[in-house]
């Protein structure tokens, strides 16, 4: 993204893949203070929306993200707004805020709490609201729970896109699988650029847990089965995302994919994926690893 400061990862990814990296959490007590110790100013930090935690502690996390020197990117989930006088007030809010980014969901809630159905409806009525941020639209390769048939979430993609700088994927975990929706994408017409969701360095108890809710296809279940052939993405302590890098860093290099950093779902692990990112690899340890530039 023009303009990008964040801290970035060195070592042997392409620049594409570590560029505009962002981190994922949830907005629960304590969760400031925690990227606070784990993650320097700069970085690039995510701010979920939940029906269960709410919008409200979604934009409190953002603004005190953002007055922290982060580049803070709260989620707005399209069911939990009510009008256009509340989407106003909020993006009135976040800009005096400094917050530039946001990412526009649906959201998980079963009816919407309002006007807007979905993030379509979202990002329609943010057009004619005055005010300019940088938008990331949710993308699901693998499809969701809520969502529609291939072919429906592909037009709906397409519409979302004219808004979006950016589409960012579900939790992605068969590298053969996000490329060749990737593929057809390109073959629609869609130029936005794509940044793979990717996990962060978890337990696999936690991965399948959080994976089942969120609609997580095939490649998840791949992981666990037997005679797989992705079974080699896990370690001997779990999840690490470094293979699953190797096999996606060289589409990061073609062009033709338009792949863009990553959004990596910490889970609010964030040491842990702190830890991961700055080492250069989690798995092999800090001395056989590439210095960070801070």
């Amino acid at each position: 993204m023009p303009g990008d400061q964040s801290p970035r990862r060195e070592g042997p990814w392409p620049d594409a893949l570590v560029r505009g990296t962002r981190f994922e959490v949830i907005p629960v007590p304590g969760i400031i203070a925690t990227v606070a110790a784990h993650l320097p100013p700069g970085m690039r930090v995510s701010v979920t929306a939940s029906r269960k935690h709410g919008l409200d502690a979604t934009l409190a996390a953002a603004r005190a993200l953002a007055e922290q020197g982060y580049v803070a990117i709260p989620h707005l989930a399209a069911r939990q707004i009510a009008d256009e006088a509340e989407l106003q007030r909020i993006l009135d809010d976040l800009a005096s805020s400094g917050v530039q980014e946001l990412f526009v969901i649906a959201g998980d809630a079963p009816h919407p709490a309002g006007d807007f159905e979905g993030s379509l409806h979202l990002l329609e009525a943010m057009g004619t609201s005055g005010r300019s941020f940088e938008i990331g639209v949710g993308a699901y390769p693998e499809g969701h729970p809520f969502a529609p048939s291939e072919a429906e979430s592909m037009r709906l993609l397409q519409e979302k896109a004219r808004y979006a700088s950016v589409l960012v994927t579900q939790l992605c975990f068969d590298a053969g699988a996000l490329l060749d929706w990737v593929r057809r994408l390109r073959e629609h017409g869609v130029r936005t650029p794509v940044r793979p969701g990717i996990a962060g360095p978890t337990d696999v108890a936690r991965l399948l847990r959080i994976g089942a809710r969120v609609g997580v296809g095939p490649s998840l279940r791949l992981l666990t089965r037997q005679g797989s052939g992705i079974r080699h993405l896990l370690g001997p302590g779990g999840w690490s995302p470094d293979t699953l890098l190797e096999e996606l860093a060289p589409s990061f290099a073609d062009p033709r994919y338009g792949l863009e950093g990553l959004h990596v779902y910490t889970f609010n692990a964030v040491e842990a994926s702190a830890a991961w990112w700055h080492s250069g690899d989690g798995r092999r340890g800090g001395d056989e690893s590439p210095a960070v530039s801070r």
